[in-house]
């Protein structure tokens, strides 16, 4: 069984799989080792079964056998997180799936080391099944965890899984319904560098595509561009998405932060009394991982872990290394949509934009 799970909570590219990655150097936890995608939108929980609205779920849809098919999903896929994957590693496991067929770039390495490994043209476009349709896991794909499955002694008396999923935002309720005694980690980030990133995770060629929307997409700078962008949704689908496909991109990507951290202030308000949640900034993260893995540990009743004490941090779901200014090749289309998230920036504590 599953006793208080732990779930990492935040927007596309605040940062959740940093610190799903930090929480995973614990001894305590287990790990699916991926966006949880695949398991939680499996059958009538899937947007497309469910009108296209959006990711959202509440209580009510927490029947008793969408409970039972769920945890014994996330059992079945539990394992212990492992060694992390170095970037050596990552590619030479990804040379045993080129001589199979498979195309090595659309998973999570950086993409330098893939091009020098695998040389020649890129891949352009959604992966897709074999009729075209999405797939379930959103690239880039991530590698499968080195660490061993639970026993039949350990399901019995519980194991503690972290698991971080992006369209989880707008699922609180609906996790706390499965789940009473879970733990939240809530996950912000400074809205210029979360929309600079948002912005490239729409227009890379290769990675984030997670939906093929039935509602037509005239997203300017991403519908125009490429010959995918009229039907591909990247990320998580936000309530409110399909009012958005006739803007610019710069403005899909600040109400997509908007919504997303609307619903991860609320929530992380709502819960605050009850100590089952913490909530932290990406930039804590990067500037001081010790005091925040303190800050998390606490919140979600782990023991402190001697690899927290490192300060070399996982790197993940990036192709290019982190850079505060990064944004700053799109200010000149972020800059007008600032003033979208400029009120709830400051409610999360990032004035001065």
């Amino acid at each position: 069984m599953l006793k208080q799970p732990i779930f990492i909570v935040g927007h596309p590219r605040s940062g959740t799989s940093l610190v799903r990655s930090l929480i995973e150097r614990s001894e305590h936890v287990w790990s699916i080792g991926r966006e949880g995608k695949p398991i939680w939108e499996r059958d009538s929980l899937h947007p497309g079964r469910r009108g296209w609205h959006s990711n959202a779920l509440d209580a009510s849809d927490a029947t008793p056998e969408v409970a039972a098919r769920l945890n014994a999903d996330l059992l079945a896929a539990a394992r212990k997180p492992g060694a992390e994957w170095s970037v050596a590693d990552k590619l030479d496991f990804l040379d045993f799936l080129s001589a199979q067929g498979l195309r090595p770039h659309y998973y999570d390495v950086p993409l330098k080391a893939l091009q020098e490994r695998f040389p020649g043209d890129l891949p352009e476009g959604p992966p897709t099944t074999r009729d075209g349709g999405e797939l379930d896991e959103i690239t880039p794909f991530c590698f499968p965890s080195r660490g061993e499955r639970p026993t039949e002694a350990e399901l019995a008396s519980g194991i503690r899984l972290v698991e971080k999923s992006i369209q989880s935002c707008f699922r609180i309720p609906f996790l706390r319904a499965l789940y009473p005694d879970a733990k939240f980690v809530f996950v912000v980030r400074d809205p210029r560098t979360s929309i600079g990133s948002l912005m490239d995770a729409w227009l890379n060629p290769r990675m984030f595509f997670s939906y093929q929307v039935p509602v037509p997409l005239r997203i300017q700078g991403y519908s125009d561009v490429f010959p995918w962008g009229k039907e591909w949704w990247n990320l998580s689908l936000p309530p409110g998405w399909q009012d958005w496909v006739d803007l610019r991109l710069a403005e899909v990507c600040a109400r997509n932060w908007l919504t997303h951290n609307r619903a991860v202030l609320d929530a992380a308000r709502e819960l605050a009394p009850t100590g089952d949640s913490v909530l932290v900034r990406y930039e804590d993260v990067q500037a001081d991982p010790v005091s925040t893995m303190e800050a998390v540990a606490e919140a979600v009743d782990l023991p402190f872990s001697d690899a927290w004490g490192r300060r070399d941090l996982p790197v993940v779901m990036t192709q290019t290394t982190p850079d505060p200014d990064k944004w700053l090749r799109h200010a000149s289309e972020i800059r007008p949509a600032l003033p979208l998230v400029r009120e709830l920036a400051e409610e999360a504590g990032y004035v001065g934009l």
